[in-house]
């Protein structure tokens, strides 16, 4: 161990003075709060989001293509280019769109969505969530699927019927009526998200093309990838084969905006709580300008026996350093603990009618461990230069006249 760094390790653990002392174990315990308060901040953020995609790519498709002018009936030309795409698992044409339902006094707007049953059970698994009823049912005629808070607005369960009305009606010399059809509950699912179980209503493609006077129209064509964080490579690649009239869009386009606000509001998270480590920094500082003080006399010995400014700046830069790793280290695993017992035992639990997930999960990525490992270190090398160079600039003549 160099001989700097053996001196660093003596003053800053010096038991002389009890002030001292105590304002050692202040820097250090604020540097390992604010550390671990940082990861916790960034695990939260991350988790968050990763919760809000992960029930995204749960409820929606990964890929979806669009026809942009006129009615989209030659869907099936686009089948042979998506057979070609490898990474493309399974697709199916599908419609959607908004109606309302009642049953007696109770009006809910729904969003209806018209599939191929059998296909679907391959891209969006909604028969995975059926929670009661059965998801077969649906095969039969006038019969549909509807989420939990659906069915709880509309006061129906699992047999009972109620009516969807079109917003898209048909004019009569008595003027303009809205369509109205009678369906059965064939199934009640649960998506775990509000904004899905509030709204959601699927029944099978033909029917859905028969009631919204599509004939053979679809809305679009959905499709579900190996890999859906490579859905933007696999949109360039379909954007080279399909042009216009059509348009495709990942789920990241279709999210864009929530995930460029959540990435900001992190962003800004990781600034304000940083200012807790900047805070413990002066701490570090106050410490080796005191201390700096108080070995004013050794600093003129060692200088006096040879030791040049560089070797003084060194051992009182080094104080600032061992605290900052240390409480840098102690507050990684402090953070690390909290994040996995947290992330492991479901100890944060959010309303999903607000939140859209029904608890909070904490994930740390190794950016960001980096990210406040470095910073926090940069903050206490940052704080300790000025105090160190004070002590590296003391003349030994001026000190030890008196002495």
């Amino acid at each position: 161990m160099p001989l700097y760094l053996k001196i660093a390790f003596k003053y800053l653990f010096s038991l002389r003075s009890k002030a001292l002392s105590f304002m050692t174990v202040i820097s250090f315990i604020g540097i390992t709060v604010g550390v671990s308060a940082l990861l916790i901040t960034l695990a939260v953020m991350s988790g968050f989001q990763w919760g809000l995609k992960e029930k995204i790519l749960e409820t929606s498709p990964h890929i979806v293509i669009f026809k942009i002018t006129g009615r989209f009936t030659e869907y099936r030309d686009l089948y042979p280019v998506l057979d070609e795409i490898k990474e493309i698992k399974a697709y199916q044409p599908f419609i959607f769109s908004q109606a309302l339902a009642s049953k007696g006094g109770n009006v809910k707007s729904i969003n209806i969505r018209g599939v191929d049953p059998e296909l679907d059970k391959k891209i969006m698994k909604v028969n995975t969530k059926v929670i009661a009823g059965n998801y077969d049912d649906l095969k039969k005629e006038n019969y549909v699927l509807i989420g939990k808070d659906v069915a709880a607005a509309l006061d129906v369960w699992v047999g009972e019927s109620f009516k969807i009305m079109s917003p898209f009606g048909r004019k009569t010399p008595l003027g303009f009526l809205p369509k109205i059809k009678k369906v059965y509950v064939a199934g009640i699912v649960d998506f775990g998200m509000y904004e899905y179980d509030s709204t959601f209503v699927q029944m099978k493609l033909k029917e859905a093309q028969k009631f919204f006077d599509m004939k053979d129209a679809v809305t679009g064509i959905q499709l579900k990838l190996e890999d859906p964080y490579r859905a933007d490579i696999v949109k360039k690649e379909l954007q080279e084969r399909i042009s216009y009239p059509y348009i495709i869009r990942s789920w990241m386009d279709l999210n864009k905006s929530l995930f460029q606000a959540l990435q900001l509001e992190k962003l800004a998270m990781f600034l304000v709580i940083a200012l807790i480590v900047l805070v413990a920094s002066f701490n570090v500082s106050s410490l080796l300008i005191t201390k700096a003080r108080e070995k004013r006399k050794d600093i003129a010995i060692l200088k006096t026996v040879g030791a040049d400014s560089g070797f003084i700046l060194k051992v009182f830069l080094w104080q600032g350093m061992l605290i900052g790793i240390a409480g840098t280290v102690v507050g990684t695993v402090i953070g690390f603990s909290v994040i996995y017992f947290a992330d492991t035992y479901h100890l944060v639990k959010l309303n999903p009618e607000v939140y859209m997930i029904d608890y909070l999960p904490l994930k740390i990525s190794l950016l960001d461990i980096t990210a406040v490992f470095v910073s926090s270190l940069l903050i206490c090398f940052v704080s300790s230069i000025l105090p160190a160079f004070f002590a590296s600039r003391e003349v030994p003549a001026e000190v030890l006249r008196y002495e």
